[in-house]
């Protein structure tokens, strides 16, 4: 059996694999030391139990397919993880939700991830996609994977400005950010009431007609200039009261204005390799 604490892309490259079509979860979670099994499960999408150099990793038989091969992923970055501990049993909400926080559960979300959705093969697929949900959906169907896990790694891996923020009417649950998002640009506590994000947790508007809108960079970013500005707002409704959103910039010459001059920033954006003047 493998090593506990190899990295997904590690196994990837142990594996040989090159296409979303060599992605069998049952296989790798094998090579790994674990068995999959599928049951009927009430109050949990997957568990796992391990005891020695072997698990048993039982999978909700009722979910979708991608559902079930995240929560697989999920199970299995707990035994290569946070193996030594008695038992894992994960709620559906897990894989939503706990994205933010380091801990047990957003270690095995990353895992899942990483190895479902892995660089190489995923990353090449983004030069020409936007930072929609349509293309998340593309996606997702490619790979087989959840909406939630495609979407944060479309954003991470991309080219494009983009960040993809989880709220509930409590507020902000999590983000992420693309590297070309400047750290000074942090979303707001919670959506403008003219987002459709604020719209969905309200429940003032229906899921299908939440059709991508530009509105003021000030309804989701905290910062005193943001107002000037304008982003692109892509949300959907996820899991009991969740809502997702893709921020994107359509003019990506704004987060240089936003951020002040950078050279490094303005090369990530434009591509173009500049000098310094003498």
């Amino acid at each position: 059996m493998i090593a506990a604490s190899k990295p997904p892309a590690a196994i990837i490259e142990e594996l040989g694999i090159t296409e979303p079509s060599d992605i069998d979860i049952e296989a790798i979670a094998e090579y790994c030391g674990a068995t999959i099994v599928y049951e009927s499960l009430e109050g949990s999408e997957a568990r796992i139990l391990g005891a020695g150099d072997r698990a048993i990793i039982t999978v909700n038989s009722s979910s979708p397919r991608p559902r079930q091969r995240f929560s697989a992923g999920h199970e299995l970055g707990h035994w290569m993880r946070d193996r030594g501990k008695v038992a894992f049993a994960c709620e559906e909400r897990s894989f939503i939700r706990e994205w933010g926080d380091d801990n047990a559960e957003r270690r095995a979300n990353r895992y899942a991830a990483d190895l479902l959705l892995p660089r190489k093969v995923f990353q090449p697929r983004l030069v020409e996609l936007a930072p929609t949900f349509d293309c998340v959906r593309q996606l997702a169907r490619e790979f087989e994977t959840s909406l939630t896990a495609t979407a944060i790694r479309l954003v991470e891996l991309g080219r494009k400005p983009a960040i993809v923020i989880a709220s509930e009417r409590s507020g902000r649950k999590w983000f992420f950010r693309a590297d070309v998002v400047p750290e000074t640009l942090w979303p707001c506590e919670r959506p403008g009431s003219d987002t459709l994000a604020a719209k969905l947790l309200d429940g003032s508007i229906k899921p299908a007609t939440a059709a991508p809108i530009d509105l003021p960079a000030d309804e989701w970013i905290d910062h005193p200039d943001a107002s000037r500005f304008t982003v692109r707002e892509d949300s959907m409704l996820a899991y009991n009261g969740t809502v997702l959103t893709l921020l994107s910039w359509p003019d990506d010459s704004q987060l240089t204005a936003l951020h002040g001059p950078d050279e490094e920033l303005v090369n990530e954006l434009t591509g173009e390799l500049r000098f310094p003047r003498r």
